[in-house]
Parts: structure tokens; sequence; C-alpha cells
């Protein structure tokens, strides 16, 4: 058999990941039958999960819902507190007259609707202990976006052209000098079938270099013939 412990746990599984058992006041049951998925069709269809006997306000909408937290943010912040989420839809209650419902808004679970891209860059969810706690968001730290192309001044490299018999004075970047002085390469040249006038240039001085070079091979000196065998027989 299974152990406290093990059965313990597959319970858990079953509630939190697989969705087969769920509360209903307080008691399992299947999750047909619980409360977490009364919310899920009340959330699906943007309604209200709340008895008549408790809504004594207006509901909350997004934009309320912003106005509000900020309101209670900032009484938290100052008191260095934080706010767990069981008490969130009282102090709606108590403070704005207004019933905080998630199922109107979209969302079965309270937690779920505070991560929502309204409302998360004010506050964060957090466990602390055995529940849910509502923090102010802490400031995200803005990152510096570095260019290349400024950083190298492309706009100003096209537009330089070199001149030998001034030195440039006003250019304080080493690689724009460099880039001044390399000519264009035309994808003309590379495709054409025929060698362009500049690769027919280099060509030409390419082989004028190269015929001192060739003057400077010593020529073959010739070897008198090996005489045959007849001749030295003949001799002698």
């Amino acid at each position: 058999g299974l152990s406290l412990g093990q059965v313990c746990h597959i319970v858990q599984l079953a509630i939190s990941q697989k969705k087969l058992l769920g509360y209903l006041n307080g008691t399992v049951v299947p999750y047909a039958r619980s409360q977490s998925m009364v919310k899920e069709k009340h959330a699906e269809f943007q309604q209200p999960c709340i008895g008549t006997g408790r809504t004594k306000g207006s509901m909350v909408t997004w934009e309320m819902l912003r106005e509000c937290l900020q309101k209670i943010l900032s009484d938290a912040s100052s008191g260095g507190q934080s706010i767990p989420l069981s008490n969130l839809k009282r102090l709606f209650r108590s403070k704005f007259h207004a019933e905080l419902s998630e199922t109107s808004l979209g969302y079965a679970k309270l937690s779920e609707l505070l991560q929502d891209s309204r409302v998360s860059d004010l506050c964060d969810v957090k466990l602390q202990g055995h529940g849910y706690v509502m923090v102010p968001a802490k400031p995200k730290a803005k990152r510096n976006l570095i260019s290349l192309a400024d950083s190298l001044c492309m706009g100003e490299v096209v537009s330089y052209v070199p001149n030998p018999e001034v030195a440039p004075s006003n250019c304080s970047n080493l690689l724009q000098k460099r880039a001044g002085f390399v000519k264009p390469l035309c994808m003309d040249e590379i495709l054409s079938e025929e060698p362009s006038p500049r690769a027919v240039a280099l060509q030409v001085s390419v082989r004028a270099s190269a015929q001192p070079c060739l003057s400077t091979t010593p020529a073959r000196t010739p070897f008198p013939s090996t005489p045959s065998p007849t001749s030295m027989s003949a001799q002698s």
C-alpha cells in the first residue's frame, strides 16, 4: 500500500495540475462539481461569480482596478507591508465600495488577474508563507541600445573623399580615415564576362612587376652528349 505522504501528494496533483478534484465549501469533490469549475465557466463568459447577498457596490472595471490598485499599493508601501490576496476584495469593499470579481474580467483566479499586462507594471504576486501576497512592482532597469552604425559614422564615411595632399584634421576616428580610402567594388565588374579596364590594368601591372624576376633566372648550361660504346671502341 501507499504511505500517507504519497496519498497526499497524489491528491494534491489531482487538484492543482490534473484537474481531477476540486474544493466546494471546504470539502474535496470531483472537479466538475468544484468551485474552480464554476469560476472557469463564469470567466469564460466574463460574468461575476458572487452571491447576491454580498453584492453591495458596482463591479470593478479595468480602469477602476488600476486606479484602486495604485492607491492601495501607495498606502501599503508607506507602511512597508505586503497585502494578502485574501484581503484584497475586502479592501475594495471597505475603501471604494466596489466589488472586485476576477471572473467578470476574464480570469478564474485573482493571482492570474494581477499578472495581466494592464496591471502587471503596478504589482507583483509572491508566495509568502502559506499564501500569496501582493507587493509593489520593482522598476525595471532600462537597457541602453548600442548601434554599430552610429558608432562607425556610416553616413559620414560615404560622403568622405580622401585627399592625399591635405591631411584630414577634423576626423578623429581612425576607422573613418581608413574607410575613406577603400574603393567601392562594383558588382558589374565581378559578374561581367569581359574583364573591366581596372582588371586589365591590374593584370598589366602584375606582369610588368613579374618581368624583372623572370630575367634574373639563370639560363640552362648545355652539357655535351654522352658518347655511345661503339664510338668509344672506334676511337680506340
